[in-house]
């Protein structure tokens, strides 16, 4: 087979060649096509999804990874030009198509995350409904989602450029040092190096920024400070953050 973890890189052969192998988990991970602040492209949280989707993915084993969702539910974007946003019902239902595609052809796990902080409350709703559905009650779900996986998540990230030295007063991060840094990993030659600022710092209530939009709260669209950003520190967030969805996932799955 291709060196590859990704379902859309396989023919239908090759994914039936997997399944025959042992291959039973797919990652699903939602993601978005919005602004990132005038450094970093509309696609950054899809190419962050593929990115630590494909390393969860290989960590785990027996897995491949999903085509990433995109857009996503993006309406706290919208004020800006070029962001692309669809209702939390159509991402939800976008989700379960997903698992009731797979799961006939004998996959039986499915990890779910999302690299976009608007799509967690949905995918927490798909996952409530994947759980609930009579004919997939032989799959198993794990579903990293909701507010507090949310917040979780980017103590994770933040944490990873800690790590190295590099502390930003954010609690809230979008197109920050972490992200910008990932993307240096990722595409260094869709980053605007000469772009680099700083955005809202300090505590930032998630109910206002979903009410009120990004413009409101930052002009500039950054939550965080994208300033110090490096390839180590991208490196160090990949590697933290798909070991910790990866351990989410085998707790969730396996149950330890």
């Amino acid at each position: 087979m291709k060196d590859t973890v990704l379902l859309e890189e396989l023919s239908w052969p090759e994914v039936q060649e997997a399944l025959v192998a042992g291959v039973r988990t797919v990652v699903i991970v939602v993601a978005s096509i919005e602004q990132h602040g005038p450094h970093l492209p509309t696609m950054t949280d899809t190419a962050i999804g593929y990115a630590v989707g494909e390393r969860v993915a290989r960590k785990l084993g027996q897995a491949l990874l999903a085509p990433v969702i995109r857009p996503g539910c993006s309406d706290h974007h919208l004020a800006f030009p070029g962001s692309l946003s669809i209702p939390r019902e159509t991402l939800i239902e976008t989700v379960l198509a997903y698992v009731r595609s797979l799961a006939p052809h004998g996959f039986r796990r499915f990890v779910l995350f999302s690299s976009h902080g608007g799509n967690f409350d949905a995918l927490e709703e798909a996952a409530r409904r994947l759980w609930d559905e009579p004919t997939l009650k032989d799959v198993r779900i794990a579903a990293y989602a909701g507010r507090a996986a949310l917040l979780d998540m980017m103590q994770v990230m933040n944490a990873a450029a800690e790590s190295l030295g590099v502390r930003q007063d954010a609690d809230a991060l979008h197109a920050e040092l972490t992200e910008t840094s990932v993307m240096m990993v990722r595409y260094p030659a869709l980053v605007a190096r000469d772009r680099l600022e700083q955005g809202r710092m300090g505590r930032i209530d998630a109910d206002e920024l979903f009410q009120r939009g990004l413009k409101a709260l930052t002009p500039n669209g950054i939550l965080g400070d994208a300033r110090a950003a490096t390839p180590e520190i991208g490196a160090a967030v990949l590697e933290r953050l798909s070991d910790h969805l990866t351990a989410f996932a085998r707790r969730e799955l396996d149950g330890g």
